[in-house]
């Protein structure tokens, strides 16, 4: 089987368009259809069901698809391997920078096997990047699905960031209602669109609607707006494990609203990632003590219970 005919599959099946598809090869159409011909006419099989204005891939296109990917990656890999550059694969992780302090430090010793090339993207490119075959690993933000190519890895509980100088600072826990009429620093709905929709839920069910002071990209913006007093912001119990200076982490526990955090990976998980990746986010879990209605959490470390384990920024903590 030629490689050529496995980039030529790639392309159309991720692109859903042989005229895309000869772009991204920097081609014209009629090789590309060739290619698709010839490799149909070695596999014995039909791969894409073709109209006049749409092409999808047929069940056998969607089990060739990973083996494809495997195969070219390890194609390329082969020339870097004989001169004996590298003896490890390549697994490309991208995650939300949430995810950076606490599961990163915990999942890469897991990949001594692998060479991991590590990038910080929000939900919705990493999604499009995971189609596109870009990355190898997503962790994101992302609602439960039956889909074989994901696991659950915590439905985080919400908290509430506050400025060191803000009347709730001196607290154990808060109220959403208690910051009903206050600014709220926001995500972008179109890099965090889930994260997004989890503060809306929550907010809508403490009976208000946010007034965002300001629509951010990053948890490093938004909890740099916490701190200069611009508003407070709702986030993540990962995002809370870590002291942030001139921010106070408070536990909400009149809200059951969660935040999803999950891990994708290709169709089939053609490099093993999905074990590895649950191995080390266990791992983090039990040091670290989070992770939603995790019933083995102890109850020091329950978001019910004063300071919970969470950052203060009065008294910054070593990340264990």
């Amino acid at each position: 089987m030629e490689l050529r005919l496995l980039r030529h599959f790639v392309a159309v099946y991720e692109e859903r368009s042989f005229t895309a598809a000869a772009r991204r090869l920097h081609t014209v159409q009629p090789p590309v259809s060739q290619a698709i011909a010839n490799l149909e006419h070695e596999l014995g099989v039909r791969l894409f069901e073709r109209t006049s204005r749409s092409v999808w891939p047929t069940s056998a296109a969607d089990v060739l698809y990973p083996e494809a990917i495997f195969l070219l990656r390890r194609a390329a890999e082969t020339k870097t391997l004989v001169r004996g550059d590298a003896g490890r694969t390549p697994v490309r992780i991208a995650a939300v920078t949430s995810a950076f302090p606490a599961l990163l430090p915990a999942l890469l010793p897991e990949l001594a096997e692998w060479d991991p090339v590590v990038v910080d993207l929000g939900s919705s490119e990493q999604r499009h990047a995971l189609a596109a075959g870009r990355i190898d690993l997503a962790i994101l933000r992302d609602w439960a699905d039956d889909a074989p190519d994901h696991i659950v890895l915590a439905d985080e509980r919400l908290l509430l960031a506050v400025p060191l100088d803000h009347p709730l600072a001196e607290a154990d826990t808060a109220s959403l209602r208690s910051v009903a009429t206050e600014r709220i620093v926001l995500f972008a709905r179109d890099r965090a669109p889930v994260a997004f929709d989890a503060i809306a839920a929550a907010c809508a069910e403490a009976g208000f609607s946010a007034e965002p002071v300001a629509h951010v990209q990053s948890e490093q913006a938004m909890l740099g707006l916490v701190s200069a007093g611009h508003g407070v912001a709702i986030v993540s119990e990962i995002l809370g494990l870590t002291s942030w200076p001139g921010v106070r982490f408070l536990p909400l526990p009149d809200t059951t609203t969660r935040s999803p955090l999950r891990a994708r990976v290709a169709s089939r998980d053609p490099l093993g990632l999905l074990p590895v990746v649950e191995r080390a986010f266990r791992s983090a879990q039990q040091a670290l003590g989070f992770g939603g209605d995790d019933p083995a959490r102890s109850s020091a470390n329950h978001p019910t219970a004063p300071d919970a384990g969470y950052a203060s920024g009065r008294h910054p903590q070593p990340t264990p």
